[in-house]
Formats: C-alpha cells, sequence, structure tokens
C-alpha cells in the first residue's frame, strides 16, 4: 500500500465532475438522504460556469450596454462622452462567475455534499482512487459512480494552429488586450457568440466557417434573419476549408479554400471553436468497463446509465446534447434513478439557445424534418415589427414561428429569432412536452405588452391562418 495512501471514505455515491450536470446530480442526491461525494480537480462549475455560458454572458450584456450607448441618440437620449475601460468589463465578468461559483460551493456544503479537490481515475468496477493535489492518494469504493467530467476545445490538425495569438474560447474571455482584428474559425454558437462580443467592442471580426450553412440544425429561415443581423457587423464566409495558419510579421495568416480557390486573410489573433471533445480520456474507463465511441463519448441508453452498472455518464460525455441545461437535466434524471424514482428526459425537447442579437433560440422539430419524414403540419408565423413591446425596444427584428400538426393541431416545433427569444422558447417547451394543442395555447392570455403576445399571434396564424395584428 502506497504511503500516501488514505483510509477508504465512505460514500454511496461518488459524482466525478462540478459543473452543472454533476453539482446538480450531488445536490440532489443529497437532498434525498444519499451520501455523496463530489469530485472536481478544478473549478466548482465546470467550464459552462467558469469558462462558458456565464462569462460569456456577462461579456455580451457589457456589449450590449456599449451597442445600446452608440444608438442611443435614436431614442431621444444623447451621450456626449463615453469611454470602454476593459479592465473594469474583466473585473464586471469575474464578479459574476465568483458570485455564481461561491454560491454553487456554499449550496454544496449546505446540502451536506462532501467535495474533493482531485483527479479520480477508476482502478475497477466502482473503484475509484482520488489523487490529491498534495499527491496524497484516497481510495473510495460507492454503490454507484457518476461521470460528469465535461468537455474541452476541440483542435483540428490545422498547420500552425499551436501557435503564439491562436486562441480557444477560454483565452478568448479575456478581453484587456483585445485584437484591432480577429479571424474566428468556427461558426458554431461560440463563434458567434464571441464574435459579436469582439465586434460590438471595436474589434474587425471575420468567421470562417467550413460547412455550407451556418447552424444546420437550426430553422434555415431564423438562421439567415441571424446571419443577415450579424454580418452587418461580422463578415461571414461559409463553405470555408481552412489549411494552415502562419506567421505574419506581428500578424497571423490564415489560409483556407473556398470551392477550390485558395484565400487568405491576415488578422493579430485568431479563434479556433470548431466543436468540443470529451473530457474521457484519463478516467481509467476499461478498468471500469465503460464502453466509449470512435470519438471517446460514453455509451449510455436513455437512462444515462453506461455498460458498466451503477456508472451513469451525464451531460457533455455521453454525447447526446453538449448543453449546460441538458446536463443538469441528465443529473436530475440520474439522481432520481438511484433514488428508485421514475424519471425521463426528451432529448428531443430540450431547446437550444443562442445568445446574439437577435437572439435564436428552437425546440422541436424543423420545417426539414417535417418534410424529410412526410408529416403534414401548418406554419404559424408571426413578425416581431407588428409587436408593441418589440419596438418599443426597438427591437423589431425576428419573428416566432410554430409548426403544427394536421389535422390535430399538436404542436411540433417552435423556431424564435429575436429579443427575449432565449426566455420565451420555454413556454414553446412546456407546450410540446405537456402535448398542449395549439388551441390550448391560443386560449391561454397572454399579457401585454409583451414579446409574449407574438407566441399567441404565431399561434392563431397556424390554427386559423389569420390573427389580429398582421394581414
Amino acid at each position: 500500500m502506497s504511503q500516501n495512501r488514505k483510509e477508504d471514505g465512505m460514500a454511496e455515491v461518488v459524482v466525478i465532475g462540478g459543473g452543472p450536470g454533476g453539482y446538480v446530480a450531488a445536490m440532489k442526491l443529497a437532498m434525498n438522504g444519499k451520501k455523496t461525494i463530489l469530485v472536481e480537480r478544478d473549478q466548482i462549475g465546470g467550464t459552462c460556469l467558469n469558462r462558458g455560458c456565464i462569462p460569456t454572458k456577462a461579456l455580451m450584456h457589457c456589449s450590449e450596454v456599449l451597442e445600446t450607448i452608440r444608438h442611443s441618440e435614436r431614442s431621444g437620449i444623447c451621450v456626449d462622452s463615453w469611454h470602454v475601460d476593459r479592465q473594469k468589463v474583466d473585473a464586471y465578468k469575474n464578479e459574476v462567475v465568483e458570485k455564481l461559483s461561491g454560491g454553487v460551493a456554499w449550496l454544496l456544503k449546505k446540502r451536506g455534499v462532501q467535495v474533493i479537490r482531485g483527479t479520480a481515475v477508476f482502478t475497477g468496477e466502482r473503484q475509484l482512487k482520488i489523487t490529491l493535489p498534495g499527491g496524497e492518494e484516497q481510495y473510495l469504493s460507492p454503490q454507484w459512480v457518476i461521470i460528469a467530467t465535461g468537455s474541452e476545445s476541440a483542435l483540428p490538425p490545422i498547420e500552425g494552429i499551436n501557435g503564439k495569438h491562436v486562441m480557444t474560447s477560454t483565452e478568448a474571455l479575456d478581453v484587456t488586450d483585445l485584437p484591432q482584428n480577429l479571424v474566428i474559425i468556427g461558426g458554431g454558437v461560440i463563434g458567434l457568440e464571441i464574435g459579436s462580443i469582439y465586434s460590438r467592442f471595436g474589434v474587425k471580426t471575420t468567421i470562417l466557417e467550413a460547412l455550407p450553412e451556418l447552424l444546420p440544425s437550426a430553422d434555415r429561415e431564423a438562421v439567415q434573419v441571424l446571419q443577415d443581423a450579424v454580418g452587418r457587423t461580422i463578415q461571414i464566409q461559409t463553405g470555408a476549408k481552412v489549411n494552415a495558419i502562419r506567421d505574419f510579421g506581428d500578424e497571423k495568416k490564415v489560409c483556407y479554400e473556398v470551392d477550390g480557390t485558395a484565400r487568405e486573410i491576415t488578422a493579430q489573433k485568431v479563434l479556433v471553436c470548431v466543436g468540443r471533445k470529451p473530457n474521457t480520456r484519463e478516467l481509467g474507463l476499461d478498468r471500469a468497463g465503460v464502453a466509449v465511441s470512435d470519438r471517446g463519448y460514453i455509451l449510455v441508453n436513455e437512462c444515462c446509465e453506461t455498460t458498466a452498472k451503477h456508472v451513469y455518464a451525464i451531460g457533455d460525455v455521453n454525447g447526446r446534447t453538449l448543453l449546460a441545461h441538458a446536463a443538469s437535466a441528465q443529473g436530475i434524471l440520474v439522481s432520481e434513478k438511484i433514488c428508485g424514482r421514475d424519471a425521463e428526459v426528451n432529448i428531443n425537447l430540450i431547446p437550444s439557445c443562442i445568445y446574439t442579437r437577435p437572439e435564436l433560440a428552437y425546440v422541436g422539430k424543423t420545417e426539414e424534418d417535417l418534410k424529410k419524414a412526410h408529416i403534414p403540419y401548418r406554419v404559424g408565423r408571426f413578425p416581431l415589427n407588428a409587436n408593441g413591446k418589440a419596438l418599443s425596444m426597438d427591437e423589431p427584428e425576428g419573428f416566432v414561428k410554430i409548426l403544427i400538426g394536421k389535422p390535430y393541431g399538436e404542436i411540433l416545433g417552435a423556431h424564435l429569432v429575436g429579443a427575449r427569444a432565449t426566455d420565451l422558447i420555454a413556454e414553446l417547451a412546456l407546450a410540446i412536452n405537456a402535448e398542449c394543442t395549439v388551441e390550448e395555447l391560443i386560449h391561454t392570455v397572454h399579457a401585454h405588452p409583451t414579446i409574449s403576445e407574438a407566441v399567441f399571434e404565431a399561434a392563431e396564424l397556424a390554427y386559423f391562418g389569420q390573427t389580429v395584428h398582421v394581414i
């Protein structure tokens, strides 16, 4: 036995990873009387709270405040002078992150979850070795294990991708030293959000996306509205295959091709955000009998059970849906299962949100899905330029689009682009999950003036083919 080895810890459940899946699962288990240990090697809150969702939204807010000031004269508010203090912007972002991470740590303590700072590795079936920061080892043999180790930025095999001034999304969150110009490789959610932030802070930004279209899983009409809006301040090139990133004096030269034609663009910095990869390589999963896919994602069933008995995998590591709220939902699902209760998560009804301006949010089927499956449907589309609240806010761009089935009027999908879309999508997700008909949505009174009225009127258009405020 190692001289550094500690006595075995006692726990019914060990959760590996303290992100939005892991800490939610750990707290739910503790609330239901299970002795739970949470092992986290880095920071409580995971990527989402510390290096993803939360810091980007804090920076997005700061950049939107700046944009509002720039256009305030239209509303009769004349701002004579202003400047951006990048150090204070960064401090604001950090304050938000620290407040939330501290709050989660406090909640874990109050719920009775034991938190161990260290790295977990399987040594056998439900046998874990935890290496603490000082090198000491602790061994745990719980009844259940939940793997919630998340994911990290994936770097494609591009020449020069590891060079100086080539960033991942983590480094891009530091806005104290903004470049004059930036090239973003990848036009997904991360690229669009960070690109929006940087462009509002005055950085000349270009997005290079390899696919022929942005956001292929989203509604094409909604994406076009988003792309047109974002494209007013960001240059977007789709179908761009990047081959190399090379030094060019004090700048970087990005070499790419479109339709076989070689092109290049220079910038002071390059951001690479082409996807994520699971944090599974160092867990010793083979020793636990946990199978993974060719891409390293842990194989699970609909209940997030792995191929090893009493071992679950939630969140990004199972590759089902790489979203923080999906990880939390799966954490609740698994905690309920362990406590002997029935629970389920419909993976097809998890809303997706993009926090650009205008925002984009969607849930359920797209028109492309329905056409491919030969499902008869009707469309209700209500423009926000006919909505009083959107006009009052000077954000009339976008629409609410609802897809309903024939002949029963069940809600099949919803696609929102515009102000508050990421908040409004919850109503449509609830309606689909509760198997509401569009009639029930119509009979629900929506307050005035709110953007939610656009949901009501889109529902009327889908059902009746007409509504009061558009012809």
